[in-house]
């Protein structure tokens, strides 16, 4: 017997959609999901629905993306939807039981899978394709056991059993005239919550406040509306599942390895795979595109009106990004948690010496700063772009060396310190060829004792005690033991002298502390040989014009990351990237909000230059205050965001347009069809449109408002709040409160002549089943006039 399906196709790929057919290769791939000749597939593409297809045949048809692999599925219309049909409407279909696949799968990313199984329930008309109809739709509620709604047939209700406790307590389909269990959902939500994890609303409104705050939104209209009616009507059921009967989602994430180093040093971090599909967010694909373009130059800037999600779209770029180089789904917070991306906000003050470098006081509590004219010290601290500098070059080391099969690199971490080692004495190589040998640094002060967990105080005092009367006090001896044994940590490098401005090895810390009795210099730290000098390497630019000393084991904070980079010799290639899954160049994102509101010519500097993607690790520049040369590595990624309706792109330094790509993100009104497509009587992408058309018309397009603005409404309680206090503000401001300009846009219903807000009634009257606040907004998108 024939199966149904639906696939989901890529946008991008419309030649797939208009030949019928779908490539991924043999027919034994994840992607089909096992369809076989003969079965259905409603075809999925932009979160709609546009036609019903029947599979005809497995073959082959040349692939230029991949010409080795041609192995497709032909597929033949069965019918064609003169409107595309939302997945929200489509899953409200009766013709359906609601399972995972159409809940959660049709409208999220689902990396290696394309096709998946529908259950059809006996209303779906089988053959019989000129019934197919996706008008009618079966209504979702959320409801009080006590005051059941009315409702139709095939209806289904999320029974909550009091506002107290607020526990699920069945899910029931409206079935003949009565309630039955709705087996399919009601299994669904059971597998997908344990006994003991089976959350009250409450519970789950708790862990939102910190964890999720569209859940929490969404949470809170629920409970407001049982508070106030005794139901919830519920407009999208995948947004029911994720915020409801999911439960209390809990993503794998990158967790520190605390077995690793000792405490108090800083722990390794381990990736820990994200596998479950349904983790990935809805509409994931739609942000590929800018993935690609984010590809194509690493500096991206989003424009727009306000309220079009641009923020918000920085997170979704990113983890589309970040598939791209994993071939797996990873969160946003995952990304957080690695440090591996900023956010900053410009402004009108913001200067170079933030974003960059800049001399700052040296603040210790030694310091005096008293009338009596105590001396104040200065040092150049880095600035938010070069920390992250620093951290992206530490990551291009780790990987460029692991790929080279170097052991050890893989703890080298974006808070690697730097230090000089000198291995033996002048002119005698004998400790220097045992290290070099035992992949090890070492000291041999107190050859003859294990100095395992000993602090500075008794190591201090196990060499006074070995010292003569009237002999130097061994502080420096006790420092340079208390540096290797406690300060030294995993990941850290290690320059080895050669002279005042040379060093012949640099090596990567890989363990702890050991004592190695018999050696001749017995304290000892394991390290991983990075690289080797044939000649020795003149470090005393990248060490600001500073001679290295005799002192045997100090930190050099004036060498960074990026210049470890540089003299490692990595490849400077813009196209080279280690890509396997054991040794990637993971990306480090810097993501600049507002940024056409800063004085880009000042807080950019000659760095305009140097961020442009063949530039990337190939020029560099001096910077003026510490006099060391600086260029960005390639795995460093720039988004920035700005507000079309603050300052047009025509009004942007004309270097910084040059050197990213422009992306618009315009007012986007399916996502009403995708969340909740109406409220009460109203339906908000008319209204939206209906709002823009007149701003545009009056204004200019640039001042046109995002959909974002009604994105949480849920109920006409949120849609008068969102109206009242964020849209008509915004519109008075456009037109700097011109009354007759402003109701030319919202009509004359929400404004007094003097100017002042006229509120009106959320509540219909006895005679009206529409509130007065309801037709005024009808009256906006339908010119429908009481």
């Amino acid at each position: 017997m024939s199966k149904v399906y639906f696939g989901k196709f890529d946008s991008r790929r419309p030649h797939q959609i208009q030949e019928k057919y779908y490539a991924a290769g043999a027919k034994e791939s994840t992607w089909y999901g096992g369809i076989e000749p003969g079965d259905f597939v409603f075809v999925v593409t932009n979160a709609n629905v546009i036609a019903l297809w029947k599979v005809r045949e497995y073959g082959h048809k040349v692939n230029p993306i991949n010409p080795s692999d041609t192995g497709v599925v032909f597929f033949e219309e069965i019918k064609r939807f003169p409107h595309p049909v939302p997945v929200v409407q489509f899953i409200k279909s009766p013709y359906f039981n609601l399972d995972l696949n159409l809940l959660n799968k049709i409208n999220k990313a689902t990396p290696g899978h394309g096709f998946f199984p529908i259950e059809t329930t006996s209303a779906f008309p089988m053959e019989n394709w000129d019934q197919l109809s996706f008008a009618s739709v079966r209504r979702y509620y959320v409801t009080l056991s006590s005051q059941l709604p009315s409702v139709a047939e095939n209806d289904i209700m999320v029974v909550i059993d009091n506002l107290v406790t607020s526990r699920i307590v069945g899910i029931l389909e409206w079935k003949n005239g009565q309630s039955q269990p709705y087996a399919s959902l009601q299994k669904l939500y059971e597998d997908k919550n344990s006994v003991n994890e089976r959350y009250t609303l409450l519970q789950l409104l708790e862990f939102a406040e910190e964890e999720a705050p569209n859940k929490r939104n969404y949470l809170k209209s629920v409970l407001n509306e049982l508070e106030k009616q005794g139901y919830f009507v519920v407009d999208n059921p995948i947004r029911l599942y994720d915020n409801v009967l999911v439960g209390r989602r809990k993503t794998p994430i990158s967790k520190p390895n605390m077995e690793v180093g000792t405490e108090g040093k800083t722990p390794i971090t381990h990736t820990v795979e994200s596998s479950d599909i349904e983790d990935a967010p809805e509409l994931f694909e739609q942000y590929r595109a800018y993935a690609e373009l984010l590809d194509f130059n690493p500096n991206l800037i989003l424009y727009g009106p306000p309220g079009t999600g641009k923020t918000f779209a920085t997170k979704n770029i990113i983890e589309a990004f970040e598939y791209t180089f994993s071939k797996r789904y990873i969160p946003f917070v995952q990304v957080e948690r690695e440090e591996r991306v900023r956010f900053i906000t410009f402004h009108q003050s913001y200067s170079y010496e933030e974003f960059i470098e800049g001399i700052r006081p040296q603040l210790e509590e030694d310091m005096k700063q008293d009338e009596a004219g105590g001396e104040i010290r200065y040092r150049v601290e880095p600035g938010v772009l070069k920390k992250m500098v620093e951290d992206a070059s530490a990551q291009i080391i780790k990987a460029e060396s692991e790929s080279s099969g170097i052991s050890g690199a893989e703890f080298i971490h974006s808070g690697s310190r730097v230090w000089k080692v000198s291995l033996g004495r002048r002119n005698s190589d004998h400790i220097y060829n045992q290290c070099k040998a035992g992949k090890q640094i070492a000291v041999d002060f107190l050859d003859h004792i294990d100095l395992t967990d000993k602090s500075y105080d008794e190591i201090y005092s196990l060499l006074e005690n070995e010292r003569d009367d009237g002999a130097q006090k061994p502080t420096m001896d006790a420092n340079t033991l208390d540096t290797l044994i406690n300060q030294m940590e995993r990941g850290d490098i290690v320059f080895v002298y050669d002279g005042p401005r040379t060093i012949r090895d640099i090596g990567v810390i890989t363990g702890d502390y050991a004592y190695r009795k018999g050696h001749v210099a017995p304290h000892v730290r394991p390290v991983a040989w990075l690289k080797e000098f044939t000649d020795p390497a003149d470090i005393y630019d990248m060490n600001g014009g500073v001679s290295l000393t005799l002192k045997t084991i100090y930190e050099l904070p004036r060498i960074q990351m990026s210049d470890v980079q540089k003299l490692i010799g990595i490849s400077n290639d813009i196209n080279k990237t280690v890509k396997t899954q054991q040794h990637q160049q993971k990306p480090y994102y810097l993501i600049i909000d507002e940024i056409n509101r800063g004085n880009i010519s000042k807080i950019f500097g000659e760095l305009i230059t140097l961020i442009e993607k063949d530039k990337r690790q190939t020029v560099s520049t001096i910077l003026p205050y510490s006099k060391k040369p600086f260029s960005l590595p390639r795995n460093l990624y720039i988004i920035g965001t700005m507000n079309t309706s603050d300052r047009s792109i025509a009004m942007l330094d004309t270097a910084l347009r040059r050197r990213f790509v422009f992306a618009e993100m315009e007012p986007d009104y399916a996502v009403f069809e995708q969340n909740t497509a109406k409220v009460g009587s109203v339906e908000l992408a008319s209204l939206l449109r209906s709002l823009n058309e007149k701003i545009s018309e009056k204004l200019d397009r640039d001042h046109r408002i995002g959909h974002a603005y009604l994105m949480d409404v849920l109920t006409i309680d949120d849609l008068f709040k969102s109206w009242y206090y964020k849209i008509l503000p915004l519109i008075a401001e456009y037109f700097y409160n011109d009354v007759a300009a402003i109701q030319s846009v919202v009509g004359t219903k929400f404004f007094e002549k003097s100017g002042s807000m006229r509120f009106l009634s959320t509540q219909p009257s006895d005679k009206d089943t529409v509130s007065d606040f309801e037709k005024a907004l009808l009256t906006l998108y339908k010119g429908i006039e009481d």
